[in-house]
């Protein structure tokens, strides 16, 4: 089986919007990434060998590459990381915390593989991680937002000093994110570690997947977002 390519394909800078980079970056999660990976699951027998391996290091690798490269955004423009950035899918809005996708989805992930009862318990210490610190890093948000509305309103809102703010909540919502994967991935381990990359690639990929979308538009909207008039 040939090498997987590198994980994270290019770098983020000034002259490459995050939008650039996470258009490459989908492209090669779809290939090769994930094709090498189901290649490597079926001819693996539910066996530990170098080519599963390798493929689910890149997978993995890829998803870091992508929190470094928002972390990088976050440092050139934390407002746009933080919100949801022109990049997103309109179905990929609705799972996203603070600029990407919340952490607790690895978790639901996990559980519907059905993992082992080790793995549960794994799975549920994780899950109480991220019950503490979600809610700590969204209340340093909410307060930096109170703190500026507060001196816009006397008529000196410290708009640097907000700014830090919003680049340090984007980087320890990343950090959480890699953690968690790391983590998850370790517990799992093996054969139940690729599948579990496999199916968080096929998660991502199709929110934005044409066909998906397509389904998503034309699906009836609740009467009350109807028409109004």
């Amino acid at each position: 089986m040939p090498r997987p390519p590198p994980a994270g394909r290019g770098t983020l800078g000034p002259r490459r919007p995050m939008r650039d980079f996470f258009a490459a970056w989908l492209a090669t999660l779809r290939s090769p990434l994930l094709p090498l990976l189901r290649r490597a699951l079926s001819s693996s027998s539910g066996a530990w060998d170098d080519p599963l391996s390798s493929s689910a290091a890149a997978v993995e690798a890829h998803f870091q590459a992508h929190w470094s490269a928002l972390d990088a955004a976050a440092r050139q423009d934390p407002a746009q990381v933080v919100s949801a950035g022109d990049w997103r899918s309109p179905l990929e809005l609705p799972f996203l915390w603070l600029g990407d996708l919340h952490p607790s989805l690895l978790t639901s992930l996990l559980r519907s593989l059905s993992p082992s009862p080790r793995l549960l318990a794994a799975t549920d210490r994780v899950d109480r991680r991220i019950r503490a610190a979600v809610p700590a890093v969204s209340d340093r948000l909410r307060r930096a937002q109170e703190a500026f509305i507060s001196a816009e309103v006397s008529g000196a809102p410290d708009v640097e000093a907000f700014l830090e703010v919003l680049e340090g909540v984007a980087l320890e919502a990343n950090r959480l994110r890699r953690g968690v994967l790391s983590e998850l991935v370790a517990a799992a381990g093996g054969y139940q570690a690729a599948l579990f990359l496999e199916a968080l690639s096929r998660f991502v990929l199709s929110m934005h997947d044409p066909e998906v979308l397509r389904r998503f538009d034309q699906c009836p909207r609740p009467a009350s977002l109807g028409n109004t008039r």
